[in-house]
């Protein structure tokens, strides 16, 4: 600082008269070019802080306008990420474009963070953000698209489906009532036994047939009966078989192996009697003689007579 004093006017008034009147301006002259020079220190130092001043004003200014910005930033990402996070679909693809955008939300978030001092670093995450804003609102038409679509698509498999059900619950309706005529047809096609009539027999001299009730004295089961007529059976060769079951539920046959076997009701078993006949769908009369290579015991037998498989008659006798 410039420091300068007054010089009191009693002092002033003591100087000697013979002073000369020239030393008295140069004195005068001195003063005011110290006065001006002060004065214009003071100016470019008044200047100089003013100038500082609004510096540091703008300085803060920035800094404000920076942590603004950073923090608006740091706002929009957060609120861009809760609602890329409201964002579902059942579209692999969709997800997994929606998955990256969440992670590079994250990345952008931390780049704030870290750069949030540097205004040209900020400006550029905020045009990143603008896109990524831009983006979403892209992936919400498309997946309300795909929302809209598939809801269309599944009431119309409902329908399908639906409409399926009821072509399987009818198809299922005729297979069984399909299945009740065949079954029907069947039956009614099949041959019929009646008038069934058996006795034990044995041949005296090896010819003459004599009829016997004695278990021991039988030699064969001579059964008699009527094949009925039936014009939905199948015209031509039938062979008629007689299975007989003996008191003790065994299952007779002449040879007692392998060749004496036959098919009937989805099953095996053996026959001990056996007649092939042309069948014309005319009644006829048929006799069999069942056989038993273990011979015949004392009890009741009961005798079942099958054509194509199915039993077509039953009877029972008794021997003594």
């Amino acid at each position: 600082m410039w420091a300068f004093s007054i010089i009191p006017m009693e002092t002033a008034n003591t100087e000697p008269e013979n002073n000369k009147p020239e030393e008295k301006e140069g004195k005068n002259r001195f003063l005011v070019i110290i006065i001006f020079i002060l004065l214009l220190l003071i100016v470019i130092l008044g200047w100089q802080y003013w100038n500082e001043r609004q510096t540091v004003v703008e300085k803060i200014k920035i800094v404000e306008v920076e942590k603004y910005r950073t923090d608006s930033l740091t706002s929009d990402l957060i609120g861009l990420q809760g609602q890329y996070a409201t964002l579902k679909t059942n579209n692999k693809d969709i997800q997994a474009q929606l998955d990256s955008k969440k992670d590079t939300i994250t990345m952008l978030m931390q780049q704030a963070q870290k750069y949030k001092n540097d205004p040209y670093i900020i400006a550029q995450l905020k045009k990143e953000t603008a896109t990524l804003r831009r983006v979403m609102q892209g992936f919400v038409h498309t997946i309300d698209s795909l929302n809209t679509l598939n809801q269309k698509l599944t009431v119309e498999r409902n329908v399908a489906v639906q409409s399926l059900n009821d072509e399987k619950k009818t198809t299922s309706e005729l297979k069984k009532e399909k299945g009740e005529l065949q079954d029907k047809v069947l039956k009614g096609s099949l041959l019929q036994a009646t008038a069934i009539t058996a006795q034990g027999v044995f041949f005296r001299f090896g010819r003459k047939e004599v009829t016997t009730e004695k278990a021991r004295k039988a030699e064969k089961l001579k059964v008699q009966f009527t094949v009925a007529a039936n014009r939905l059976t199948q015209m031509g060769n039938k062979t008629i078989y007689l299975r007989v079951i003996s008191p003790d539920a065994k299952e007779l046959s002449k040879t007692g192996d392998e060749s004496s076997l036959f098919t009937f009701e989805g099953t095996k078993g053996f026959y001990s009697g056996t007649q092939t006949v042309d069948y014309s769908n005319q009644e006829m009369s048929l006799s069999v003689y069942c056989e038993s290579n273990t011979g015949f015991v004392q009890g009741k037998y009961v005798i079942k007579i099958y054509a194509d498989e199915s039993e077509i008659g039953e009877t029972t006798v008794s021997l003594k």
